[in-house]
């Protein structure tokens, strides 16, 4: 009898304490801007600097919400992680602009804090992308120009401008040298809002950075290049339906 009555106590006293909630499920879109720098050395390259240049990113986001504060998030996005090479001193006036363009799948853990419409959120996790594609545009040397080396001070930076060699062309992947898959880890942190008809919209600020080697390891003493993107994203979700059929509870 007394085991009864404490069963009976125990489950009221689960009861009384738990919060009864259901799942939500969000499709989404997005779109934004960033700056990306490519992580190398260029210690065996004199003259020669690497500079971050902008892109944008558009993806389709969705978001499944357990609770009021942890959700998943996935999704493919495009993404632009762009670069340029320019020479300097007497190489002034050089340089290649790569725009690279990726197809990427992350996967975050979404933590929220807030009231219900009003919600500040922190985004943790790890991706996967696949190089797509590189255009090449620059102007380099032209060692074939007619240029009378006695007028002029006879550098490469005199070769440039109208004896110049300019270029646009897309680049072309080699299977021994180029590594397409990247892997990374993403933070993000943003703000959103919900409204009472299920529209969450939201602006993030995200880092994004690869740990895998633009490059197959293919010659000796190979010097590493790495992907780091910061970005800045808006864009709304939209609640489909609720999951009515499963439950999940969580105890204090």
């Amino acid at each position: 009898m007394m085991r009864k009555r404490m069963a009976y106590l125990a489950l009221g006293m689960g009861l009384l304490f738990t919060t009864h909630l259901r799942a939500q499920f969000y499709l989404g879109i997005e779109a934004g801007g960033n700056k990306n720098y490519l992580i190398t050395s260029n210690q065996a390259q004199s003259f020669t600097v690497y500079d971050p240049k902008g892109g944008f990113s558009l993806g389709v986001p969705v978001l499944y919400q357990f609770n009021e504060w942890f959700a998943l998030q996935s999704g493919l996005s495009y993404t632009q992680k762009n670069y340029q090479i320019n020479r300097t001193g007497s190489f002034q006036g050089i340089y290649q602009k790569n725009t690279n363009s990726y197809m990427e799948l992350p996967v975050l853990a979404h933590f929220s804090f807030g009231d219900e419409q009003l919600k500040g959120f922190i985004n943790l996790g790890g991706y996967a992308a696949y190089w797509m594609s590189d255009h090449l545009k620059g102007v380099e040397s032209n060692v074939l120009n007619t240029v009378d080396s006695s007028s002029t001070s006879n550098t490469l930076s005199d070769n440039t401008g109208d004896y110049g060699y300019s270029y646009s062309e897309p680049y072309q992947f080699s299977t021994v040298k180029d590594k397409r898959l990247e892997l990374g880890w993403i933070a993000g942190v943003g703000i959103s809002y919900e409204t009472t008809s299920g529209h969450r919209f939201f602006i993030e600020g995200r880092y994004t950075a690869s740990v895998t080697d633009q490059q197959k390891n293919y010659e000796i003493n190979q010097v590493p290049r790495y992907n780091t993107t910061w970005g800045i994203s808006i864009g709304c979700f939209f609640r489909l339906t609720a999951n009515d059929n499963i439950y999940h509870y969580v105890n204090y």
